[in-house]
C-alpha cells in the first residue's frame, strides 16, 4: 500500500511567482534544468508526454490532495480523523476554510493547486516544442499523438482548477512570458480548458494513432478513445463547474448533450501497479477505520434508515439496530454493514455511520485492479440530464432505464408517467449510488450545484495562503455559517429543513 507523498520542492517558476503585475521572467527555476535544451529531443518528449494523464491522475487521487476533503464535506462520506482536513472541513456547524500557510492540513490546497499546474506547465511546454519549434516525432502520427495528449492535459490541468479554486491564472504555449498575467475566475478557466479539450478532439478527428500501453495502463487507448474521452470530459467541466442551482440552470445543456453524445461507451479506469498508477483517495475512503458511508445516503436507500446516526451514538437507537434494506440491489453489492462505528463521539456522533463502501474492496487485495475515475454510467447520466433539461423527458427516461439502475440496482424501470422531477431525483440518484467513489471532487461538485452543501462550506477554495503570499497578495477564505451568501459559501443545504 502506498503511503503518502508530500512535494517538497517547488514545482513551478510558471505560476509560483505570477502575479497581475509581475512577470514570468522573475524567479529562476532552480527546479529543472533547460527546459528548451531538455524537450529538444524527441525522446524525452515522448516520455514528458506519457507522464501527462498520470500526473493529473495522481495530482487529483493523492492522500495529499483534497479528493477525501471534499468527499467529506460533500456528505457523500464521512470521519472523523483529523487527517486530510476531514474533521476540520465536515464539522458542524460549517467553518471557513483555513487558508493560513501555518494550518497543519494547508498542504493539501497547495498540493493540488501547484501539480495540476506542474500538468499544465509540461503539457505547455510540449506543445511549444512541437508547434513553435517544430520538433517532429516519429512518422507514423506520433507527433499528433503528443498534441492530442498535451492538449487533453491542459483541459484536464486547468478544468480542475476552474472546479477546485475560486480563481487561477491562464496560460498556455501561447502566453508571452514578458506580458503580466491577471487573475482570472474559475468559469474563464473552464471556457479556456474546454477550448484546448476542443483542440484535442480536432486533433483526434483528424489523425491516427495508438498510445503506449504504459501511458494509460488496462486499456489500448487510439486516437478515437482519446477523443471520446476529451468529450466526456468536456461534459463533465459544463456539468460540474456551476457553484449554486442558478448556475446549473444556467448551463448550456445542448452543448453538455453533444460532447455526451461523443463520449465514452467505456469505464475510464487505469490499472494500478502501486508504483507510479495508485489511488489513495480510494484507499482511505475504504480503508478499514477510515472513511465511511454518510447516512445521508443510507437514508437515500432506505428511507426508514434516519440521515443522521442518533444524537445518543448507540445502534439501539437505529431501525434494526442499523441493518438496511432495500430494492436496490447494490446495497449488497457495492456496501457493507458494520456492527460497530469506531469513530470518537467528542468529535460529533454525526460522523457516525454503520456502513462502508466494499465495491473497491479487491483493490484493498491486490493493489493492481482498475481505478474506476470516469464510468461510463457518468457519461450516460450527463446525457439523461441534458436531454431532461432540454425538454425530452422520454429520451431522458430511455436512458436512465438501459443503464445502471436497472441492469446493477435491479430496480424498476421509470415509468413514462412521471414527473420531471422525479427523473431529476432518480438521476441525482443514480451518480450518488454509482458514481460513489470515482472521480475527485464528484460529490461535492454534484451537491454544490443543486444547493445541498451544508449552509457554511465553503463553494471553492481560495487560492492557497502560501501562494498568496508569494504573490503579496493579501490572504482570504470562504466559509462558515455567517458568510453563506450563496456565491463563494453554501447558503442552502440538503439538512436545511430539519436544522
Amino acid at each position: 500500500m502506498k503511503t503518502s507523498k508530500v512535494i517538497l520542492g517547488v514545482l513551478l517558476s510558471l505560476l509560483i511567482v505570477i502575479t497581475s503585475c509581475r512577470k514570468f521572467d522573475d524567479v529562476e527555476n532552480l527546479n529543472t534544468p533547460d527546459t528548451k535544451l531538455v524537450l529538444s529531443d524527441p525522446d524525452d518528449l515522448l516520455k514528458l508526454t506519457g507522464s501527462i494523464v498520470n500526473n493529473w491522475f495522481q495530482a487529483t487521487q493523492e492522500y495529499t490532495g483534497l479528493a477525501t476533503t471534499m468527499w467529506v464535506g460533500a456528505d457523500w462520506g464521512t470521519c472523523s480523523w483529523g487527517g486530510m482536513a476531514m474533521k476540520d472541513f465536515s464539522s458542524e456547524p460549517r467553518s471557513a476554510w483555513n487558508n493560513d500557510p501555518a494550518y497543519a492540513y494547508s498542504f493539501h490546497s497547495r498540493y493540488m493547486y501547484k501539480n495540476l499546474y506542474k500538468v499544465l506547465t509540461d503539457a505547455n511546454n510540449i506543445l511549444t516544442q512541437i508547434i513553435a519549434n517544430g520538433v517532429e516525432i516519429g512518422d507514423n502520427g506520433e507527433t499528433e499523438m503528443v498534441e492530442a495528449i498535451a492538449r487533453l492535459g491542459q483541459g484536464l490541468a486547468l478544468g480542475y482548477l476552474g472546479l477546485i479554486y475560486d480563481k487561477g491564472f491562464i496560460v498556455d504555449e501561447t502566453t508571452d512570458k514578458q506580458v503580466p498575467i491577471a487573475i482570472s475566475p474559475y468559469m474563464n478557466l473552464i471556457n479556456e480548458a474546454i477550448s484546448h479539450l476542443d483542440q484535442c478532439i480536432a486533433v483526434c478527428n483528424n489523425n491516427t494513432f495508438t498510445l503506449p500501453l504504459e501511458w494509460i495502463p488496462g486499456n489500448t487507448w487510439t486516437n478515437v478513445e482519446i477523443g471520446q474521452l476529451a468529450n466526456s470530459m468536456s461534459a463533465r467541466l459544463l456539468v460540474s463547474a456551476p457553484r449554486n442551482k442558478t448556475e446549473n440552470d444556467a448551463t448550456d445543456w445542448t452543448r453538455v448533450k453533444e460532447y455526451a453524445h461523443n463520449g465514452i461507451d467505456f469505464d475510464f479506469a487505469p490499472l494500478a501497479d502501486d508504483i507510479v498508477w495508485y489511488s489513495l483517495y480510494h484507499t482511505y475512503t475504504i480503508y478499514s477505520g477510515w472513511g465511511l458511508v454518510d447516512m445521508r445516503v443510507i437514508h437515500m436507500m432506505d428511507t426508514n434508515m434516519p440521515d443522521y446516526f442518533p444524537y445518543s451514538g448507540s445502534y439501539d437507537d437505529l431501525p434494526n439496530h442499523g441493518v438496511a434494506s432495500s430494492d436496490d440491489a447494490r446495497l449488497e453489492s457495492d456496501f457493507e454493514y458494520l456492527p460497530t462505528c469506531n469513530f470518537k463521539r467528542e468529535r460529533g456522533t454525526y460522523h457516525f455511520s454503520c456502513y462502508r463502501y466494499s465495491r473497491l474492496d479487491k483493490y484493498l487485495e491486490t493493489w493492481t485492479e482498475p481505478m474506476p475515475e470516469m464510468l461510463k454510467a457518468e457519461n450516460d447520466l450527463m446525457l439523461a440530464e441534458a436531454e431532461l433539461t432540454l425538454g425530452n423527458k422520454a429520451e431522458s427516461i430511455d436512458i436512465i432505464n438501459a443503464g445502471t439502475r436497472v441492469s446493477r440496482g435491479a430496480l424498476a424501470p421509470l415509468a413514462g408517467s412521471i414527473s420531471d422531477a422525479k427523473v431529476e431525483e432518480a438521476i441525482m440518484y443514480e451518480r450518488t449510488i454509482e458514481l460513489f467513489l470515482t472521480s475527485c471532487g464528484l460529490p461535492f461538485f454534484d451537491m454544490r450545484r443543486k444547493d445541498m452543501l451544508q449552509k457554511g462550506t465553503p463553494l471553492h477554495f481560495p487560492i492557497p495562503g502560501e501562494q498568496l503570499e508569494v504573490m503579496m497578495i493579501p490572504n482570504y477564505t470562504f466559509g462558515g455559517v455567517s458568510n453563506a451568501d450563496g456565491i463563494n459559501t453554501s447558503n442552502g443545504g440538503w439538512n436545511s429543513k430539519r436544522k
